[in-house]
């Protein structure tokens, strides 16, 4: 997602956060709050920072999440999914920097981290990300919670995830509904998914939450709390924000075309997941080049990275978007070129290096022939490589 776009819905819900409401409007609203609900509502909001900004101004280069961006299947997100991190006392600060170096190494991606200082923002929530399984991610917006490590802090924190996930439904035009009983609804546990969608088995963050007495019938009934302090109400009607002028810009029409998701209602949810058998197989190949998992319209599935080395049986091959694609499971494909090869002209005498950038014996691939390589250019300690075989690399520049 470009940045302008990111920082468009970054200054929505900063708006959206001046109208939140001290604790004193809690006889205003019908919620059943516990004491951790009690002591969130007495903190106030720690906001919404841009990854790409804080980055960059720590001298950190962005890693634009954009190129994989998942296209919701109604054309907008269906609500939120509650994580956590399970990574005790990290930050959100400490996540982000860790995601934007790794997430293509781990397949994995959210849109925000929140801690007990406020929310960073990975990427836009227009779009969807790589975090509950292929059934959940063309769905739903992903926030991953940071653990604390004392009562205090736990209650910052879930009162920011509370306020961001409040503005985030009125930003989209969602009520809040409680899916973690019944998997219907708008806010979902990672649990909830696991149980009623599939595709995916965490129970977060029912553990976490657990350890401090709390559960998300609990945070639901924060986020409900904030939701109608920002203006909304619960009775059904998504197609009408608050009544308050300030609240105008948590609910634009433009960005999030919420009387449009019905058009497309899916190109995105095509017959081949339904199939009970696969296709006789055409073959098997070696794995060279490390290969993420798409489905049948050529979106990323949170399915584990396939790892070089690994060898494939392959169902047929597929063109999705002009991109050539092997079918290697139910629903499951790789982009060809991990395995089939790109033949390349050597313009230089070039050496041979292992996936650390060391050089691999005198062994020479010699100017003027035509060599194979597998996938992307790939980074080693900074310099660009092609892959030419198992744990072989050959420095991009001589091609």
């Amino acid at each position: 997602m470009k940045k302008q776009k990111i920082e468009e819905l970054v200054t929505a819900l900063a708006l959206a956060a001046s109208v939140v409401v001290p604790a004193a409007a809690a006889s205003q609203v019908q919620v059943q709050a516990s004491s951790i609900n009690d002591i969130a509502k007495q903190d106030s909001f720690g906001g919404v920072t841009d990854a790409q900004q804080m980055l960059e101004q720590e001298g950190i280069k962005y890693n634009s999440f954009a190129a994989n961006n998942i296209t919701y299947r109604n054309g907008a997100p269906e609500g939120v999914v509650i994580h956590e991190t399970a990574t005790p006392g990290a930050t959100a600060r400490n996540e982000a920097i860790y995601f934007n170096r790794e997430w293509m190494n781990i397949s994995s991606y959210v849109h925000a981290f929140v801690d007990k200082t406020g929310v960073i923002q990975m990427t836009s929530p227009d779009y969807g990300v790589w975090g509950a399984g292929p059934e959940a991610n063309n769905r739903f917006i992903q926030v991953e919670l940071c653990e604390e490590n004392n009562e205090a802090d736990f209650a910052k924190g879930v009162n920011n995830d509370a306020i961001y996930v409040a503005q985030l439904l009125h930003h989209y035009n969602l009520t809040p509904i409680n899916a973690t009983h019944n998997g219907q609804g708008t806010i979902w546990s990672h649990n909830a998914v696991s149980k009623f969608l599939g595709g995916t088995n965490h129970t977060d963050p029912d553990g976490y939450f657990a350890k401090w007495g709390y559960s998300m019938d609990e945070f639901c009934d924060l986020v409900q709390y904030y939701y109608d302090s920002q203006g909304g109400t619960n009775t059904g009607n998504t197609n009408t924000p608050g009544s308050n002028p300030a609240d105008t810009p948590t609910a634009p029409t433009t960005p999030t075309t919420p009387t449009t998701p019905t058009t497309p209602t899916t190109p995105t949810t095509p017959t081949t997941p339904t199939e009970s058998t696969l296709p006789k197989p055409v073959g098997t190949k070696t794995l060279i080049h490390n290969a993420v998992v798409y489905d049948e319209n050529g979106q990323a599935t949170d399915a584990a990275m396939k790892k070089s080395g690994t060898k494939l049986t392959i169902y047929g091959d597929k063109k999705i978007d002009g991109r050539k694609y092997l079918q290697i499971g139910l629903n499951q494909y790789i982009v060809a070129s991990n395995a089939n090869g790109t033949s390349r002209y050597v313009k230089h005498n070039a050496y041979i290096y292992n996936s650390k950038g060391y050089r691999v014996g005198y062994r020479k691939l010699y100017r003027g022939s035509n060599v194979k390589t597998y996938g992307g250019g790939v980074k080693i300690a900074g310099k660009k490589y092609y892959q030419i075989a198992v744990n072989q690399f050959v420095k991009k520049g001589n091609f």
